[in-house]
């Protein structure tokens, strides 16, 4: 990796330099509300599947959740994968983005396989979006019957209560609270150290779970209990992909600082906390995080656990909306309306429709499995196949981008390809009682996707297979019916530089005129997350008052035309950008379905041209007012 790139994701988000413990206390209320609420029903899991309280088998449980967090998330996440980032960004598709932009510097096509495996782990992303605030709040809400059980009937109600007010909230943006996640995540934290330093002081052997020994002769005298925990196991690194997710609003440095400072010794002590409370007080294994505390603490720790599972689902949610963002510019989705909620802070956008889905699913969750321990069996298999993924994609960045040796890259990628293998394997037998659930989600997700991308192509070939522009405009303005020019200036976006937009053409052959002024402009998304503002745009002068502007935006980037165009004052000779005598002439897409090219499958050929039809308009994807648009219509052939 280039050292200034390096460098760039160490410091702060590439939006803004706040200090470092502002970044560190941001990080602490977005990056890990995910991981840092696990201890409420990961320990607890274990148990309940295994059904038994043996103290071998709590302490080598603990053991395995302790040493699952070191390799998994201090070692893969924290060291490994976070340093991956695609110029700041991180997440899987920004991953995905720069396993292709790898093979586009080496002048190769990047593999299909990798490309889909990517498209697939979005996909169980939106999974586990879905699964978390349902499982989180339902877990939280529990602890309600712990205080008393007459609040038993009502958990399912105010779970849903409360979830509907979170998906509700929504639209004003996570930014308007996002400065209290910070604080109210620190003293989670710090109550989770407190209540696991309050058992583990009353019973000190615990810590001898320390030691891997307990894990391994769990695994070698109890192979079947191991596998089963296992599978409960993932539940306490549920969140360590939105360490990788959020390196481009916090930087390496803070989460790290965050990590190994206050998330990580919180989590593991609190663990400890929970094993001696289920060897030692009778009981306490329906819900070892609540019996843990103190009873006069008991309240307020079922209050501080509500709104760290709200926050920690706020944060999932946030970063599906990001997710959605990145992948309609990268191709992979049609584009869906995205409202940019922060003038502060970019990156913090609402997508109403995805916003919409996720509520309906997550409520769907609540009203259907009603506890968060069948829950959880939906949560494992969507956390463990992402994961996977992710460390298949690292394999191709080690040796494409960072050019590291063989043998370097098996030393670190295979170890971890087991133990996500052992992960994923173990919550397989889970699919039957939950699991189904994420992977239904993720394959239609998958399949849509992957659709949308393989038309995109489709279409795109059509395009660079249409009339040259030079050759075009030399034809249409030689002869006596050459078309008449008009005052104003016309505007044809586009994606394919040097080629004719279909809207020009079917312009020019029904109504005759060119503006005196006619701008034609390409718009490329680049496998980066952004461009520099020096490179963003070419112009090529093509004589007669016609221009061709090229403008390159990044997948975090949003194309807002009027802006481009006023920032091109001066360029051209003789024009100034006059939002009065501006046209837009857009292209509205209409897919035919020929199925003698046999590019796409029937069924694929008809989804694509209903994703497409119902797209956000071409006019608020690129900012422009609809007076200013006229839309003409254009097929396409698949």
């Amino acid at each position: 990796m280039p050292e200034q790139q390096r460098d760039r994701s160490e410091n702060a988000s590439p939006h803004h330099n706040p200090s470092s413990g502002a970044l560190v206390i941001g990080a602490l209320g977005v990056v890990f509300g995910d991981i840092g609420t696990s201890p409420i029903y990961a320990l607890r899991q274990a148990v309940v599947d295994a059904n038994s309280i043996d103290v071998q088998l709590v302490m080598g449980a603990l053991s395995m959740i302790v040493w699952a967090v070191v390799i998994v998330v201090m070692l893969k996440y924290a060291w490994y994968v976070m340093r991956a980032d695609n110029e700041g960004e991180g997440g899987i598709i920004a991953l995905t983005a720069l396993v292709r932009s790898g093979y586009e510097e080496a002048g190769r096509k990047v593999p299909q396989a990798l490309l889909l495996a990517g498209l697939f782990g979005a996909a169980m992303f939106y999974g586990d979006s879905i699964v978390t605030p349902a499982v989180s709040v339902l877990s939280a809400v529990e602890g309600l019957s712990e205080i008393s059980p007459s609040f038993e009937p009502w958990i399912v109600p105010i779970a849903a209560i409360i979830l509907t007010a979170l998906f509700s909230f929504q639209r004003r943006g996570s930014s308007v609270v996002g400065r209290a996640f910070g604080p109210v995540m620190a003293a989670w934290f710090l109550s989770l150290a407190a209540i696991g330093l309050y058992r583990v002081a009353q019973h000190p052997e615990v810590l001898r779970a320390l030691s891997p020994r307990w894990a391994i002769s769990l695994m070698a005298g109890h192979p079947q209990w191991a596998f089963t925990i296992l599978a409960a196991v993932i539940l306490a690194l549920t969140g360590a992909e939105a360490l990788y997710a959020d390196v481009g609003h916090f930087g390496r440095r803070a989460i790290r600082i965050a990590l190994i400072v206050i998330v990580f010794p919180s989590i593991i002590i609190g663990y400890f906390g929970q094993a001696a409370t289920l060897l030692f007080v009778p009981g306490a294994a329906r819900q070892p995080f609540f019996h843990a505390a103190p009873s006069w603490a008991l309240i307020p720790s079922v209050i501080i656990a509500m709104l760290a599972t709200i926050i920690a689902s706020q944060a999932v949610i946030s970063g599906a909306f990001s997710m959605t963002s990145q992948a309609i510019e990268l191709g992979f989705l049609p584009r869906l309306r995205v409202i940019e909620t922060s003038k502060e802070q970019r990156g913090q956008v609402y997508a109403p429709a995805v916003n919409v889905i996720l509520f309906v699913a997550v409520l769907f969750l609540v009203l259907t499995f009603r506890s968060s321990s069948k829950l959880t069996s939906a949560y494992g298999i969507a956390v463990g196949i992402t994961m996977l993924i992710t460390t298949i994609q690292m394999i191709s960045v080690s040796r494409n981008v960072w050019h590291w040796p063989g043998y370097r890259v098996a030393l670190v990628s295979v170890p971890l390809l087991v133990v996500d293998l052992m992960l994923v394997s173990a919550n397989v037998p889970k699919i039957v009682s939950g699991g189904w659930f994420p992977i239904a989600v993720g394959l239609v997700l998958f399949i849509l996707m992957s659709t949308w991308n393989r038309g995109r192509e489709i279409a795109a070939t059509s395009a660079n297979d249409a009339d040259p522009l030079d050759a075009f405009l030399r034809d249409a303005l030689a002869g006596p019916d050459r078309p008449a020019r008009v005052p104003g200036t016309a505007v044809y976006p586009g994606n394919v530089s040097g080629m004719t937009p279909a809207a020009f053409k079917s312009n020019i052959r029904h109504n005759r005129v060119l503006h005196e002024t006619t701008i034609f402009f390409a718009n490329i998304s680049e496998s980066a997350p952004r461009i520099d503002d020096k490179t963003r745009i070419d112009v090529r002068d093509l004589g007669n008052g016609c221009f061709e502007v090229i403008a390159h935006h990044g997948f975090v980037e949003r194309p807002n035309l009027p802006r481009l165009l006023e920032s091109l004052a001066g360029r051209f000779d003789g024009w100034r950008y006059d939002p009065r005598r501006t046209t837009f002439f857009l292209p509205r897409d209409e897919m035919i379905n020929e199925r003698s090219h046999g590019r796409m499958m029937h069924w694929r050929e008809a989804l694509f041209g209903q994703m497409s039809f119902h797209s956000t308009p071409s006019a608020e994807y690129y900012g422009l007012r609809a007076q200013d648009v006229v839309e003409l219509g254009v097929q396409v052939a698949l």
